[in-house]
Formats: structure tokens, C-alpha cells, sequence
């Protein structure tokens, strides 16, 4: 056989293929990881399983101790029937959702024109003015309820949706705007200049151009409103005196006596209270993690 010449009865070697792992086998290091995650997520979810089954649990058998066996039988509505026909939670749960929404949507508003403002504007006072911003998150709220009671009694604002709506506001307003201005740091100010261009005022542009595209962000805004107003119990507690502006918190807070306490009632107005933040959460979830994922942007 001559140089150059290939011999063709020789053997090629081939490289074997990589096995590929079947979709449904893990290895073993994988393991690392879920059980964890796992052991984490049970631990996160359990007290609100525990609180569901609670409320289910017939009234007699939260204080008897039964085998494990029977800790299902029974199971029924019958807590979630008496706090409807003997309480007033329906009536507290309108007042939540009446302030709660109006201060959602006022905060939204309010904080879209200026984050705008201190996003697209630059002006001499405006570094003053974010500090500013900053500064009232730093200021426990506490300390405010004495003057807030006080100006609102000379102003006829005590035991109103009014009251509660405006401290509500004044309360989530400073973050509000600085994940809004984030969000808008990153929208770019040429669509501002087209619009403008095209005709729209600078108000036509916030509403047809910026918060169109700002979506994400106003849901996280949307959703971080509502749950901090849904769940506030101290301002609510102190400015609404009467039993029929009760707001959800305060009266969940009620339920407990002071020589007993329905425990099945109370569980069961804990879990309707819960119904609206997973809802609404679970509508806007995804718009939600962009939204703070664009809103941590640096200017």
C-alpha cells in the first residue's frame, strides 16, 4: 500500500455519543437541592393549610385531643356559617375593600405624576425632593397617631373612609414613587419626544404613551398598595371608632374574648381575609416579579 493511500478495511474509531439523561430520571445531587426547597415551601405553607383545616374542624374538636384518625371526620362550612349569620365580618370586609381600592387607586395616580415628573424633569430642588421622599419612610409611623387624631377630630376626619384613606395614601405614597420612577428610568424619553411631536400634551403622554408601557411597574405598585392598606390594623384601630367602619383587621381582632375565644370562627374569618391579597396576587404575579426587577434599575 502506497503513501497517501487509505486503508479502507481499517476500523474508524467513532467517538460515542453522550448519554442523555431521560426527562423523568434526577441524579442524585439533585436531590441537594429539592429536598430543601421542599422541606422550605412546607414549612412556609404549612400554618395556612393548618388554618384552613382548622376552620373546617367542627368547633368541639379543636380542644379535645383525638387520634389521628379522626382529626377528619367532621369536616364542614359550619364555622365559616356562623361568622356571616352571627357576626358582622361581611360589613368589615366592604369597608376594607372600599378603602383599600380608593387608596390604590389615589396612590397609583399620585405617584405616576410624580415619579414622571422626577424622572423626566430636572430641576435644581430635585435631589431635596427625593431626600425628602426618603426621609418620611424613615419616620416611624407611630408617633404620628397622636397629631393625626387631633387634626383629624378639628377637622371632622375621625371614624370616615375619608380619614383613613388620606393617612393610607401619605403612607405608601414614598414608595410608590420611587418604584414607579425606576420603572420609568428605564423607558426611553425619545417616545416621550415622538409623542410630543405627534401633538400630546405632557399629560397625553403619561396616560398614552408611558403607563401603557409601565404596566409592570403599576401592578407592583398596585400590589404592594393594596397589601400594606388590606393589612393595617394600628391606624385603622385608632381612627375608626364605630363598629359599622370597622375595616377587616380590626374586626378579626375583635373575635377574641377575653375568657375564650371561638377559635373555629376566627380561623375561618382569617382564611376570607387572605382571599383577596392571593387573588389579586395570583392575577398579577408576572407583570409583579418584572415589574420589581425593572424598579431595582439605578438611574
Amino acid at each position: 500500500m502506497t503513501a497517501g493511500t487509505i486503508d479502507r478495511a481499517a476500523p474508524v474509531e467513532r467517538r460515542s455519543a453522550p448519554r442523555r439523561r431521560k426527562p423523568g430520571r434526577r441524579r442524585p445531587r439533585d436531590l441537594l437541592v429539592i429536598v430543601p426547597t421542599f422541606l422550605i415551601l412546607l414549612v412556609i405553607v404549612f400554618p395556612v393549610l393548618w388554618m384552613v383545616f382548622t376552620s373546617l374542624r367542627p368547633s368541639t374538636a379543636l380542644a379535645a385531643q383525638l387520634p389521628w384518625s379522626q382529626y377528619f371526620d367532621g369536616l364542614g362550612f359550619d364555622a365559616y356559617v356562623r361568622l356571616f349569620s352571627d357576626s358582622d365580618f361581611g360589613r368589615y370586609i366592604g369597608n376594607s375593600l372600599v378603602v383599600s381600592v380608593i387608596s390604590t387607586a389615589c396612590t397609583v395616580v399620585l405617584a405616576s405624576f410624580a415619579a414622571y415628573a422626577l424622572s423626566r424633569f430636572r430641576f435644581r430642588l430635585r435631589g431635596t425632593v427625593l431626600m425628602v421622599v426618603l426621609a418620611t419612610q424613615l419616620l416611624p409611623f407611630v408617633v404620628l397617631i397622636t397629631p393625626l387624631y387631633l387634626a383629624f377630630g378639628e377637622l371632622g376626619l375621625l371614624d370616615s373612609y375619608a380619614g383613613l384613606i388620606i393617612v393610607y395614601v401619605a403612607m405608601t405614597l414614598p414608595l410608590a414613587i420611587y418604584l414607579m420612577m425606576g420603572y420609568f428610568n428605564t423607558i426611553p424619553t425619545v417616545l416621550d419626544e415622538a409623542a410630543r411631536i405627534d401633538g400630546c400634551t405632557t399629560v397625553g403622554v403619561i396616560f398614552r404613551v408611558v403607563l401603557p408601557i409601565a404596566l409592570p411597574g403599576i401592578a407592583t405598585v398596585v400590589i404592594t398598595t393594596f397589601i400594606a392598606t388590606w393589612e393595617e390594623y394600628f391606624f385603622a384601630s385608632v381612627l375608626m371608632t364605630s363598629d359599622k367602619l370597622k375595616t377587616v383587621q380590626v374586626g378579626l381582632s375583635s373575635f377574641f374574648g377575653e375568657y375564650a375565644s371561638d377559635w373555629g370562627m376566627i380561623m375561618a374569618a382569617a382564611t376570607v381575609a387572605t382571599i383577596p391579597t392571593v387573588v389579586l396576587f395570583s392575577v398579577v404575579q408576572k407583570r409583579l416579579v418584572a415589574g420589581m426587577a425593572a424598579g431595582s434599575v439605578k438611574e
